[in-house]
């Protein structure tokens, strides 16, 4: 009989060395480093597995993150570290562990998961949908050089203090959906791991640029990226708090222009790479949908997304066929005292699967674009535009890599 539950410290060789199979990777385990714990790893109780005779089968971690969404922090789950044992796959273990961990989330106080998918359609079987795209762009350094800024660029090092970094940080995910707030943990733990690298050795650089009186705002980090034999700066993170911030930092760029063939970058598509350059021929963009979400408790979700500024109500049904408690029908009241979310009993407005639901609810699609889906996940009985007015488009970046 397999068991689930929370790893404990003694387990998390196991969960290792099935990343080890899983990811291809290759560590010496009869070594004595590979043993010792991290301390910037993520803790056992983040951990869940399935045992079977103490024999850990299947894992995953359960990231605890405070999240922004639609002006608030609200609590999220980033599920990362899936893996299963090549001789155990096929046996639902996975599966097991969601029937667990999402509706424990809900109870805690989650109101979102969020995952980056090895298969979409895998994860859609426990809730979660595309909820965040992402452009990968490619621009000759060259083309970058006519964007110059005044000021001054500050070469930050591991150990280096990353107070103007997190202000930074603060200011750019305020009103981004899936921003990820960096002081949560205790010990300044998210900052360490950001800057942990030593460039000299990884080839990874983190920059703060100061406008010209001194003010920080903004960073990038980037790395050396060798693609047939062209040298690539490719940014790993680049965050700024408004306009003078995006185009000061990329100021960079233009100076690097002898060391690297061209920019890249995975970044928001709230962003219009075309700005970079006067000549936007050079730009080669692709379109990365990467992440996964899903809304853990609906009634929490739809008492905090944005609202009209108007008043007006309308009536949800949702159906959730992994946490029960989110399934039924929402009355959902707005207005100038705020909004109000109980239970409905007249017919709905709109039906939605969780999967439709939480692409809306986060603002990756609005209720037009989502009545074009090929996915039968939703259907509209009536008060259109009242709908339309709520599920909008608003800009989105899920800010940890995990």
């Amino acid at each position: 009989m397999a068991e689930i539950r929370k790893l404990a410290e003694q387990d998390l060789i196991q969960l290792k060395k099935i990343h080890t199979v899983v990811y291809n990777q290759r560590v010496d385990y009869s070594k004595e480093e590979s043993q010792k714990t991290d301390p910037l790893d993520h803790p056992a109780d983040w951990a869940w597995g399935v045992f079977e005779k103490s024999k850990l089968l299947a894992g995953m971690y359960e990231i605890d993150y405070l999240m922004r969404f639609d002006g608030y922090s609200v609590k999220m789950s980033g599920i990362g570290g899936v893996g299963t044992l090549p001789e155990a796959r096929g046996g639902g273990h996975i599966r097991r562990i969601f029937e667990k961990l999402l509706p424990q989330a809900r109870e805690k106080g989650v109101v979102f998961s969020s995952l980056n998918p090895f298969s979409h359609d895998f994860y859609r079987k426990f809730g979660y949908e595309i909820s965040g795209v992402r452009n990968k762009i490619s621009i000759p350094t060259g083309d970058l050089s006519e964007i110059r800024s005044k000021g001054q660029f500050i070469h930050i090092l591991p150990e280096d203090d990353t107070s103007l970094l997190a202000q930074i940080h603060s200011a750019y995910i305020s009103n981004i959906n899936h921003g990820i707030h960096r002081d949560y943990w205790q010990n300044d733990r998210a900052w360490k791991l950001f800057t942990r690298e030593d460039p000299y050795t990884t080839g990874t650089y983190l920059y703060l640029w100061k406008d010209e009186n001194g003010a920080a705002r903004s960073y990038i980090k980037y790395k050396d990226i060798i693609e047939d034999g062209d040298h690539n700066m490719s940014v790993t993170e680049l965050a700024f708090i408004d306009k003078k911030g995006l185009y000061g930092v990329l100021g960079i760029t233009g100076g690097l222009s002898a060391q690297f063939e061209n920019f890249q970058w995975l970044m928001p598509s709230f962003i219009d790479p075309a700005d970079f350059t006067g000549d936007a021929w050079s730009v080669e963009q692709k379109i990365r949908p990467r992440d996964m979400t899903r809304v853990v408790n609906v009634k929490a979700a739809l008492e905090l997304m944005r609202r009209p500024k108007d008043e007006g109500e309308y009536v949800i049904e949702v159906k959730d066929e992994n946490i029960t408690a989110n399934s039924g029908k929402y009355l959902v009241e707005f207005g100038a005292q705020g909004v109000n979310v109980s239970s409905a009993k007249r017919e709905p407005d709109i039906t939605c699967d969780i999967l439709t639901l939480s692409q809306l609810v986060t603002g990756y699609r609005s209720l037009e674009n989502a009545i074009y889906s090929r996915r039968e996940g939703m259907e509209v009985h009536g008060n259109i535009e009242t709908l339309k007015n709520v599920f909008t488009t608003r800009p989105q970046h899920l800010t940890e890599y995990f």
